[in-house]
């Protein structure tokens, strides 16, 4: 079976037509205009919008970045909460012809100033909150900053005449040991990304979404926003993650993309309360951004959903491959999605298509560095391909560990290995040196639900009795010799991956 094929069959007969590729995001507006209208495009704290009554916000909107001095090519940045006005800025902005770069909430500071330059942003609109950071702060020359409450639409501006080369947005990438780089993409990419994630188990149009995963993050904008719009589904967005709990039942999600870190955060509330606190409705997980453990996917199985791995980049507008198979191969993170190729040279994952960004903006060493001269972007990630088609994340390259014996690990292999094990709720491997010895070390986080269902109130010898029951299955070089326990959750990246270093 090829890649679209494998594909299709995941969605009803019914829909199978209805989906096609369109290179920009202008396309993509006119499309939801004309199938969705009246359907309901976002709800929240602003209340809920029809797809008509947003298209017609997008043009006050692009005339409110007119009004401001932006022309098309200059780049718009926005720090804001995953509210309603930032899901319509990101598209404002884009079909305006400027290029968006979502912020992280996290980032401050001189990091902010030093990235507001580098990428030379000229409008910078923030969150409310920063004001007083603002106000005390300069921010680079030539940089306009506006609060979130003091955007307002003015008289429409109409939309550029973007092609599918056309710059659409920055993000911000660099993992958990890199320095922070920012991954300029075209609207063809974006919207490679967002046609791909249309593919998934059970239908595809008028779903409801929850948006869970930061706008700074390209999984929340590709697979969150522009295939929600693709699928003429409603999104519920959220500014304030501690109120998720409450927001659940309200916003009824049928489908949630998620990391999986919050994956398994909510799979503990369902688990305590019931579905019904997951809203009642939820069928599908759309599950990036990190390895998925196989745990993960058996947890939501037993609530009735479909927990389906997948596997991106932002340099690759995210979407890479996706698993619509996960009860039967629950460690692959599927098949590489139609119109890419991917290949493994040398033990590395490369892929090549009209998905892949265009460069690091301003960085072209960099950009050098992550790309053949044919073309091919080199993903840095270790992987396999077997002989269904089937891709498997094997590591990351940059953080393999060379023991002194010559044997190379990977701690990501160890890692999934370690949270397998129910009495452990994360886990991070390293090289260390104990008592003048080389050993690989585990820093491992207690799952104290589990450890409380199990009656266990000593968890240290109990978990040290089930990493030594790993290690006699696993080859001498690679047991864990040294433990570590935390009593508090890992440092995390915006998008909840653990920090290595």
């Amino acid at each position: 079976m090829n890649s679209l094929e494998y594909y299709l069959r995941l969605l009803p007969e019914s829909e199978r037509d209805f989906f096609h590729y369109m290179p920009t995001i202008n396309e993509l507006v006119a499309f939801a205009g004309e199938h969705f209208a009246d359907d309901c495009a976002l709800d929240g704290a602003a209340g809920p919008m029809t797809y008509r009554q947003m298209i017609d916000a997008l043009g006050g909107l692009r005339g409110f970045l007119r009004d401001n001095g932006v022309k098309p090519g200059d780049k718009v940045g926005m720090q804001l909460p995953n509210s309603a006005l930032a899901a319509e800025m990101i598209l404002a902005t884009m079909t305006y012809g400027a290029v968006i770069v979502p912020i992280p909430m996290t980032m401050g500071g001189e990091e902010l100033n030093a990235n507001l330059k580098k990428l030379d942003v000229t409008l910078y609109l923030y969150a409310d909150v920063f004001q007083p950071r603002v106000d005390a702060a300069p921010l680079p020359e030539g940089v306009k900053a506006i609060a979130a409450s003091k955007v307002a639409p003015s008289d429409p501006a109409p939309e550029a005449q973007n092609g599918k080369d056309t710059p659409a947005a920055i993000f911000f990438t660099g993992g958990t040991t890199g320095k922070s780089k920012g991954a300029l993409l075209s609207h063809g990419a974006l919207m490679r990304g967002a046609l791909n994630g249309c593919y998934a188990p059970g239908e595809a149009l008028r779903q409801r979404y929850l948006a869970l995963i930061p706008f700074s993050h390209v999984f929340g904008v590709v697979r969150n926003v522009l295939t929600c719009f693709y699928t003429g589904s409603m999104l519920y967005t959220l500014e304030d993650m501690r109120t998720v709990v409450a927001v659940l039942p309200k916003a009824q999600p049928t489908l949630l993309v998620l990391v999986p870190a919050l994956a398994d955060m909510l799979a503990g509330l369902a688990k305590m309360r019931g579905v019904e606190a997951l809203g009642g409705k939820l069928k599908v997980v759309i599950a990036g951004g990190a390895q998925v453990p196989e745990g993960i996917i058996r947890r939501y199985q037993e609530l009735g959903i479909i927990v389906c791995p997948g596997y991106g980049m932002t340099e690759t507008a995210n979407l890479v491959s996706g698993n619509g198979d996960p009860y039967d191969y629950p460690t692959s993170v599927g098949m590489p999605y139609p119109e890419q190729e991917v290949k493994i040279v040398d033990g590395e994952i490369w892929v090549r298509g009209d998905h892949l960004m265009l460069g690091y903006y301003n960085d072209p060493e960099e950009t050098a560095n992550v790309f053949s001269e044919d073309g091919w972007l080199k993903t840095g990630d270790l992987g396999r391909i077997d002989e269904n088609g089937l891709l498997y994340i094997t590591g990351r390259s940059k953080n393999i560990i060379v023991l002194p014996n010559g044997e190379n690990v990977s701690p990501e292999a160890l890692e999934l290995a370690l949270v397998k094990i129910p009495l452990i709720k994360d886990a991070l491997v390293r090289e260390a040196v104990v008592d003048g010895v080389t050993v690989l070390q585990a820093e491992v986080f207690p799952n104290a639900p589990v450890l409380a269902a199990m009656k266990i109130t000593e968890p240290e010898p109990a978990i040290r009795a089930a990493v030594e029951k790993l290690n006699a299955s696993l080859p001498p070089f690679m047991a864990i010799r040294s433990l570590i326990f935390r009593q508090e959750d890992f440092k995390r990246s915006p998008s909840m991956k653990i920090i290595r270093n």
